[in-house]
């Protein structure tokens, strides 16, 4: 029997198969790597988002029911370093016009840029977020402290209070649209009763 005669692979063709055998292999492990990459982002982005619409949640309910007047605000700031924020409310049923009897919810920045919830509390609110001996929860990660503005008239009564959240996935990392999401929230609350 002749060598030419039996049926087996080149030392070419072996090599050809390989090389396309790997080419395959490649476009399944990037595409595969695409999927667990965009399911990832998918994942944190979504996560983010609902974490920011939450803690906007919480802010819009608790300034919308504050309680004052051009005497007694009944929303009180405190240092642009902790980021505190702090609305007074009734909690009593039909309301009162006394305000030794409100309840506060607060505010405020953590160190690490996290957005913390602090209360109803009792008639005294806090000055700060390590004050707070009522349920405190962190809310979302804010990628700036500087996140309400309170606006007065010209004759320094009241207006309004202006809410921004800018959020960020990971503060460590630098924001993408894919790998670390970022959102912005922002709206404006004039207390329905609040005096002026």
């Amino acid at each position: 029997m002749s060598i030419r005669a039996q049926n087996a692979l080149t030392l070419t063709e072996l090599l050809v198969s390989t090389i396309l055998m790997g080419i395959v292999m490649t476009g399944v492990a990037a595409f595969s790597l695409f999927v667990k990459q965009a399911r990832d982002s998918t994942g944190s982005g979504t996560i983010l988002a609902v974490q920011t619409a939450t803690a906007m949640h919480y802010l819009v309910a608790d300034a919308n029911k504050a309680v004052g007047d051009s005497g007694d605000r009944g929303i009180i700031t405190s240092s642009a370093s902790t980021g505190g924020i702090c609305f007074r409310y009734d909690n009593n049923n039909p309301p009162t016009a006394i305000y030794a009897d409100d309840i506060w919810s607060c505010y405020y920045v953590g160190s690490s840029y996290g957005l913390h919830k602090c209360g109803p509390t009792s008639p005294v609110p806090p000055t700060n977020g390590s004050q707070c001996n009522s349920p405190r929860i962190k809310l979302v990660e804010l990628a700036d402290r500087n996140y309400f503005k309170v606006v007065d008239d010209a004759d320094g009564r009241f207006q309004y209070v202006d809410i921004t959240l800018n959020t960020i996935a990971d503060r460590g990392r630098p924001a993408d649209t894919i790998a670390n999401p970022t959102y912005q929230l922002f709206t404006r609350i004039s207390p329905p009763a609040h005096g002026r």
